[in-house]
């Protein structure tokens, strides 16, 4: 192939065709989890309640549900990912390696959120949430219940297991001492756990024969991403808007190009190069509405 702007722009949308395909086609579990909040600036800062709002009878002047002044800061993040196509391979025809490359980096690219989300979720026995605790931990301090857990050891996934942290979360109490309505919903598990949350939440019979009671308790969410951690299960409440945890999006992931003949790139490595660049960052939401579980 003559290397010229044409013959270079047609290449290109071989290849930007490519990459939307695998765009479409790959599938994300970080929406179901994460509240995608739009960023126009370096930070966000987000003022988390204790508690989510209620509805309360109007007796007497108005009573202010305050953000109280538990701030918590999120610093966008650049990320990024580049290829480089050799100029003799396109002059010698040499790229079928190219193609599904291209549809790596749409995978690739529509990923980046799932990967930020699942680093938060690793991080979290040591990451400081809004109260100043690690995201999962077993002493989030909350006046007047006083400390109360989203992190339960020795804790494997079984139907008795599930019922208790359920449980748990469901009397999860705010700072007034009311019941914080925390509705556990999504039962999230790496691959290995797939059956045994299908079979404590969809099986028609318990392990006796009885009637499963938990049937329908929860949707099973498996993520992959999560595979290194075989013995850890997750239990959120993701039936309203607000998520346990944040993607924060500054800038959507974009295809850039070097690819004009005159490139100092082209020029000097002999590499046209296509690169994915975006800015954004995961964090996390109120700590109740999430658990993890391990054994």
């Amino acid at each position: 192939m003559l290397i010229t702007v044409q013959n270079i722009q047609k290449l290109q949308t071989g290849f930007r065709s490519h990459f939307d395909a695998a765009w479409r086609s790959t599938p994300t579990w970080g929406e179901r989890i994460a509240t995608t909040v739009p960023s126009t600036t370096r930070t966000n800062t987000y003022g988390w309640m204790q508690r989510l709002l209620a509805m309360k009878k109007w007796d007497g002047p108005r009573t202010i549900q305050n953000l109280k002044t538990h701030a918590y800061l999120l610093e966008n993040e650049p990320y990024e990912v580049t290829v480089g196509v050799d100029k003799h391979d396109i002059a010698d025809d040499q790229l079928g390696v190219y193609t599904p490359l291209f549809g790596e980096l749409g995978r690739v690219g529509r990923k980046w959120p799932d990967q930020t989300l699942k680093a938060a979720i690793l991080a979290g026995k040591t990451a400081l949430g809004f109260d100043g605790v690690p995201y999962f931990s077993d002493s989030h301090p909350l006046d007047p219940a006083g400390l109360q857990a989203n992190l339960f050891t020795s804790t494997g996934l079984d139907a008795t297991n599930f019922g208790a942290v359920r449980a748990a979360m469901t009397a999860y109490t705010g700072e007034d001492g009311e019941p914080l309505g925390v509705r556990p919903n999504l039962l999230i598990v790496p691959p290995q756990l797939e059956d045994d949350a299908h079979t404590i939440v969809t099986a028609e019979r318990g392990a006796s024969g009885s009637t499963n009671v938990q049937r329908g308790q929860a949707e099973v969410l498996v993520v992959p991403e999560l595979a290194d951690e075989d013995d850890v299960w997750y239990l959120a409440d993701v039936s309203s808007p607000i998520k346990p945890l944040i993607w924060q999006l500054r800038e959507a992931i974009q295809l850039a190009t070097l690819t004009n003949v005159t490139d100092e790139n082209v020029f000097l490595l002999r590499q046209f190069l296509y690169g994915l660049e975006g800015r954004g960052v995961a964090g996390y939401g109120p700590w109740f509405l999430m658990a993890r579980c391990e054994s």
